[in-house]
Formats: C-alpha cells, structure tokens, sequence
C-alpha cells in the first residue's frame, strides 16, 4: 500500500512539472526576438526627430500588436499598424510582419533598421514628413510585397535595387521630390500591379516596362508602343509628359481606365479606346476626328482640349453619363 502511495506522488509530481514547463512555453510563445526589440526602438527615434510622435514599444506580440503610436497634437488621418505573427517561422519567436505608420506628420528619415524586421511584408509611411532617400540597407529584404512612400520629402533618384524585390505588387512613391531616370532595374518586378511616381521631378523618357501610373512625373514622351500592346492591361494613367507628338494607335480591349492627358497624342482616336469600361479621359491632346455612336454606358469620358470635329451624336450623350 506504502509503494502505491509512493508511485502516485511521483506521477503527480511528474504531471505538475509538465503543466508548469507548458505554462512557461506559453508565456514565451509571443516574445519578439530581442534583436527585432532593439530594431523597433531605433525605427522609432529615427522617424521621430521632433519629439512629437510616441512609440510604446513592447517586446511581445499581442492580438496582432505590439506598438502603441501617439501624437502630440493629433492629427486627423493618423492610422498607425505594426502588425506580427508568432506562425511566420519556426525558432520559436513571433515576428514583426508589416509596418504602417500613416499621417503622423514624422519629422525625421526613412528608417534603415527596418532591414533588421527580415520578415516584414508590407511597409506604408503615406502622409508624413520624412526627408531624404530610400535606404541602401532596404535592398536585404526579400519578403516585402508592398511599399508605400507617397506624400513624403523624400529626394534622389529611385534607387536600382529596388528591381531586387521581385515579389512587389505595390510600389507607390508619389507625391515627392525624387529626381532622375526610372531604373531599368524595376522591369524585373514582374509582379508589380500598381506602379505610381506622379508628382515627382524626373526626367528621360517613359520606358517601355512601366505599364500605368505616371501622372505629373517630368517624363517626356513619347510612350513606348509596347505599353499598349500588353493585352490583359486594365488602367493606364499617362499625364503631363512633354516631347514629340505621337499618334495612339491602339490600346487594350475591355480596360476599365484609360487616362492619357496632356502628353502631345496626335491623329485620330482609335476603335478600340472606345470599349473603355469606366474612365476615358483624352484631354488636352491634339486629337482629330469625329466622334463615333458610343454604346458603351461609361461612367466618365473626358474629350476636351482636342481638335475633333463634327456634331455630337445622341447615342453618344445618352450613353456617357458624364461627359
């Protein structure tokens, strides 16, 4: 009776260490690893050169959080998101995965520690104040599939080695002050479904990989036939290009937007730009012609600032509902 008293401690004591052991595993399963600890602090002293922004960093992962983000005084379009996963690898730590601080008005640069989180996806700083360039450290991280910079300060040209992250579906860096040429490099983004450098100041010409969203750019033209040849392209948005006149010789059946502003077209439009699902909008060109039955309901055709002739059919009013 004694030996059975004796056996049924030690299974007892057995199964308190193993709940205590499971316990402890479980208190750990959200750490971040300390050198993505040490990381986030340094993004946040480096993005903050003011003051005015507050980074609480913590070094767990928490209900897809792990950084509180306060502004003084707040604006009105901050959103801020640092998201993590503790399923991303298997070493036991969870990971920063996505890194989004939007509209805080920072003060400071774009941060190169941001290499150090090598499992991010996705990184977006729209609406802030940063100043300089893209950083040569970014060129290590391999998992990103969106990058937004746009409305910043940023300056110099768009780095090459931006080409190297060949899993980019978003690449938007509108609304700053970089200059120079778009590297060849990007066509290596096959990937790549939204391209926009609109209001920036760069110059050449528009080369024949970039398939949409160049809008106020300082590009000249004319644009490469081959943008026009690419069948399944749904929205092309050109504007603001200087150079040569060049006539539009066919576009992409069934798009939904075709935006080709002020960028020196010449001769007639062409049958197949009047498919256009959505948003036609030629304007400011030197187009000639007239204008066809139109039995496309479109929601939006723009033609002004042409040269086109002849009277407006009735099919043509009654089928664009904004003209």
């Amino acid at each position: 009776m004694l030996m059975m008293f004796q056996q049924l401690v030690q299974v007892c004591q057995v199964m308190v260490i193993i709940s205590f052991s499971s316990s402890i595993t479980s208190l750990a399963s959200d750490l971040l690893p300390p050198g993505e600890v040490a990381a986030l602090r340094q993004i946040g002293k480096t993005l903050n050169e003011d003051g005015r922004v507050s980074f609480n960093l913590g070094d767990r992962c928490v209900s897809g959080k792990n950084v509180t983000i306060t502004r003084y005084p707040p604006t009105i379009e901050m959103n801020g998101t640092i998201g993590c996963s503790c399923s991303i690898a298997v070493d036991k730590f969870c990971h920063i995965t996505s890194f989004e601080v939007k509209g805080y008005d920072l003060s400071g640069r774009l941060p190169p520690d941001l290499a150090n989180l090598t499992y991010v996806e996705r990184i977006d700083f729209t609406r802030n104040n940063l100043y300089g360039t893209i950083p040569v450290e970014w060129a290590s991280m391999k998992n990103l599939s969106f990058i937004s910079l746009t409305a910043n300060r940023l300056s110099r040209n768009i780095p090459g080695y931006l080409g190297n992250f060949t899993g980019l579906t978003y690449l938007i860096l509108s609304s700053n002050n970089l200059v120079g040429t778009l590297p060849e490099a990007l066509a290596q983004i096959k990937d790549l479904t939204d391209f926009r450098v609109s209001d920036n100041n760069l110059n050449g010409t528009v080369p024949e990989f970039i398939g949409s969203g160049l809008c106020a750019t300082g590009l000249q033209g004319p644009i490469p036939r081959a943008i026009f040849l690419l069948e399944k392209l749904k929205d092309l948005r050109i504007t603001d290009t200087s150079g040569p006149e060049f006539p539009l010789l066919n576009v992409p059946k069934k798009m939904d937007h075709l935006v080709l502003r002020k960028i020196n077209l010449n001769g007639t439009i062409p049958e197949e730009a009047w498919s256009v699902v959505t948003t036609l909008d030629l304007t400011f060109n030197k187009l000639v012609g007239e204008l066809p039955s139109d039995k496309i309901r479109r929601q939006f055709t723009f033609l002004s600032g042409n040269m086109l002739t002849g009277t407006v059919p009735e099919s043509f009013i009654l089928s664009n509902q904004y003209l």
